[in-house]
């Protein structure tokens, strides 16, 4: 016999060496497997696999510390097996996970049909992995094991306290591992190696159950993460190729991210955005791979048209074989960016040939796009995201919008984007993405301000120059214009700034021209910067315009009033009765006017003038400049008077001045009330607004104001404090104080003296005694 340990060889002597453990569970889902296992009431699968028989024969078996001679235990540690008839191991594969199935499905047992339900995935696993059932089994042994010798680690969480003192973990022991159920032979064995190499309950053995789940996966970073947790050369096989597979495709990565580094530094953007593409289909989840495609892709749509041949050197999982690039447009609007060229190969998946950007004055961006079909080819499922970043910064890439659900006769897509960030300079991305792979180069628009422009901006000639308005984006800070002066003849002069409200602006002292003005809004920026829109333009004429009238003076001759004023230094002047309210002079009355003056012939000093209609007002001139005008007051009226400048077309408003005749106060009439008291009663002189009532009795006197409000007010009567004497009471309308007004004569009313009882007699003396004398008796009681 053999004195060494050797596989295939039987040795007799020395000690035999420890099983090697498993280093990790060794399948996908295993913590969800665990959990129902042990919701089932089992510590681990084996005690699943036993039927529902053999559970209840065995029942005081596998509760209790077997003998040798009566051990019904299973082996672990060359496969996984359990004792059958006439002392034969029946080993444990799919058809016996197969009838531990059925057993169960039969069973009364009221876990049946969950218990069932677990042990096909048992199934399956045994299908796919004939040694993986014993993998799990040993792994959930090590882990109770360590975690505490009653089985009841729980989650592989437990620390090895209570029933083997606390502190430190305890050596365990062949009565440990057989009262979880494994035969006498292998328990002394299976104690030593978990002391010896089983890891204790935290990060290294999460990451053991966690990595199956994350590898293999195209989140390469995540599984990266996991696997720097694991010990680097581990004993473990299945881990070790696991692992060995990790690294090479690592080390693809890092070769394609070399290439692309070095096709960057050569100017090549094509071959730059196919590598970066094969790095980022091995490895989803690394934003700096993302980041660095969509620089490449940044560059391809800012290069200038180039040849379409396939790049060379292009990773064959780079893009599938089954797809050729399609049509497919990305449009924001009406700008149109970038060429359309090509990174990918001819063989490559969708791709999309040309980009196009816009965004409108309502903040909202639509990006529209074709969708590819490969001809021959049924679609394969294609989804598209659509990313937004700052220009030049791809690392800050946010997603605005996934379109999933796309039919097979559908070539046009639409996604939108709501709220871009004002003021930014941004740059759009649309990328093709099949399962969780980027399925080829993403197009990329050029650089798209989001700045919105002015609305509504209109122009309108004004005296001496020009009015423009707009309506401006509410998130916009200030507007800006310039200003640039294009002369008939010549080249354009450079621009002027002109200072603006937020809604418009009057440029006046203008020569007459035309004129072009740039409105544009500012928007906060970054690094508190102001970000200004690309301005919209509008033309404007600035026209020739008579100058106001400057002083309008009256005076009373007479009954008449003369109105004299000096001929404005542009256009011809003229005098109109003028309704309403003043305006202030230099407005612009061309319309009005038009409309006053459209029956009559022109006055003042137009040159047309034929001589004043019998009803206008007379008119003579004196010295040349100086016009004089006589007007008769309207009787009980009054009117304002307006000199208006006119050239052409165009008239605007001068000095004006309010002639005024009041009529004469009518119907006085005056009573006497009471001691000091009286009312005057009269109709009301209009237009006056103002009259002054007073009294005089030859000696002295009396008046105030009263508004025409309070003589409404009080129906006509007007209160008076008057002497007891007999005195006159005066009305007289006063005209307004900035109005030229023909005196109307004051009306008068007597007021008689009061009449009054004669004073009492004077009491003879003895009756003043007696009143005395009954007050002193009245105090004296």
């Amino acid at each position: 016999m053999a004195t060494t340990w050797r596989p295939g060889v039987r040795g007799t002597e020395g000690t035999p060496p420890l099983p090697v453990l498993p280093q990790f569970p060794g399948m996908r889902g295993y913590r969800q497997l665990r959990t129902n296992i042990r919701d089932l009431g089992f510590r681990h699968a084996a005690e699943l696999l036993r039927e529902p028989g053999r559970q209840r024969a065995a029942g005081g078996v596998f509760g209790t510390l077997p003998m040798a001679e009566t051990d019904d235990g299973f082996r672990v540690l060359d496969g996984l097996w359990f004792p059958g008839r006439g002392g034969l191991w029946q080993r444990v594969d799919v058809p016996f996970v197969r009838r531990a199935r059925e057993a169960w499905q039969v069973s009364a047992d009221p876990r049946a049909l969950t218990a069932a339900a677990v042990t096909d995935v048992l199934e399956t696993l045994a299908r796919d992995n004939p040694m993986g059932l014993r993998h799990i089994v040993l792994w959930e042994l090590c882990c109770l094991l360590k975690d505490g010798a009653d089985g009841k680690g729980g989650d592989g969480e437990g620390d090895r306290q209570g029933g083997r003192g606390g502190g430190a973990y305890a050596a365990t022991t062949a009565d440990d591992v057989a009262a979880l159920g494994v035969h006498r032979s292998e328990a002394r064995l299976l104690a030593a190696a978990v002391d010896a190499a089983f890891p204790p309950a935290g990060e290294a053995r999460r990451a053991a159950e966690e990595f199956n789940d994350v590898w293999p996966d195209p989140r390469l970073r995540r599984a990266e993460a996991v696997a720097a947790r694991l010990p680097t050369a581990p004993d473990d096989h299945v881990l070790a190729a696991l692992l060995a597979s990790l690294r090479a495709r690592s080390a693809q990565v890092a070769r394609l991210t070399r290439d692309a580094h070095r096709a960057r530094e050569r100017g090549d953007a094509r071959a730059c955005a196919v590598a970066w593409l094969g790095a980022l289909r091995r490895a989803t989840d690394a934003p700096e791979l993302r980041a660095g495609l969509l620089r490449a892709a940044t560059a391809l749509a800012d290069a200038p048209p180039a040849d379409p041949t396939p790049a060379t050197g292009t990773p064959t999982d780079a893009t599938p074989a089954t797809r050729t690039p399609a049509e497919a447009t990305l449009s924001l609007g009406t700008l149109t960016f970038g060429t359309p060229t090509s990174g990918t190969p001819t063989s490559a998946t969708p791709s999309l040939e040309s980009v196009t950007a816009t965004t409108s004055n309502s903040r909202r961006t639509t990006l529209t796009w074709r969708t590819a079909r490969a001809p021959g080819t049924l679609p394969a499922p294609v989804t598209y995201t659509v990313l937004r970043f700052p220009d030049g910064a791809p690392e800050s890439a946010t997603e605005i919008g996934r379109i999933t659900d796309v039919d097979a006769g559908t070539r046009e897509l639409t996604a939108e984007d709501p709220s871009p960030p004002l003021g930014r300079t941004l740059r759009y991305a649309v990328l093709p993405v099949q399962g969780d792979r980027v399925a080829g180069v993403p197009r990329v628009t050029a650089p798209v301000l989001v700045a919105p422009d002015v609305e509504c901006l209109l122009t309108k000639p004004v005296p001496g120059g020009v009015q423009v308005q707009w309506q401006p984006h509410r998130a916009a800070v200030d507007i800006e214009v310039l200003r640039y002066d294009v002369p008939d003849v010549g080249a354009a002069r450079g621009p002027t700034v002109v200072p603006c409200g937020r809604r418009g602006l009057v440029d006046d002292a203008l020569p007459p021209g035309i004129y072009t003005y740039q409105v544009s809004c500012g928007y906060p920026g970054p690094d508190g910067t102001v970000v200004r829109s690309p301005g919209v333009h509008v033309m404007a004429r600035a026209e020739e315009w008579p100058t106001p009238v400057e002083v309008l003076t009256a005076e009373l001759a007479g009954d008449r009033v003369r109105l004299a004023w000096r001929a404005p230094r542009r256009g011809w002047s003229t005098l109109v009765p003028w309704p309403g309210g003043p305006v202030e002079p230099g407005t612009d009355v061309s319309e009005r006017f038009a409309r006053m003056t459209a029956d009559a012939a022109p006055g003042g000093d137009a040159p047309d003038l034929s001589g004043p209609r019998a009803t206008e007002p007379r008119l003579r001139e004196e010295d040349g400049r100086d016009l004089l005008l006589e007007v008769n007051p309207p009787s009980a009226g009054r009117l304002r008077m307006t000199a208006v400048s006119v050239l052409g077309d165009r008239a605007v408003a001068g000095s004006s001045v309010v002639v005024e005749s009041p009529a004469p106060v009518k119907d006085l009439t005056v009573v006497r009330l009471a001691r000091g008291r009286a009312n005057a009663w009269f109709t009301w002189p209009e237009p006056a607004v103002l009259v002054q009532v007073g009294w005089h009795d030859g000696t002295r006197g009396d008046s105030r104001r009263v508004p025409r409000t309070t003589h409404k007010k009080a129906r006509g009567a007007v209160a008076l404090t008057v002497p007891e004497t007999a005195c006159t009471i005066t009305v007289t309308p006063l005209p307004r104080p900035d109005a030229v007004a023909v005196p109307a004569p004051p009306a008068h009313a007597d007021l008689p003296a009061a009449h009054l009882p004669p004073p009492p007699a004077e009491p003879p003396p003895w009756r003043r005694w007696w009143r005395r004398w009954l007050r002193t008796r009245a105090r004296q009681s």
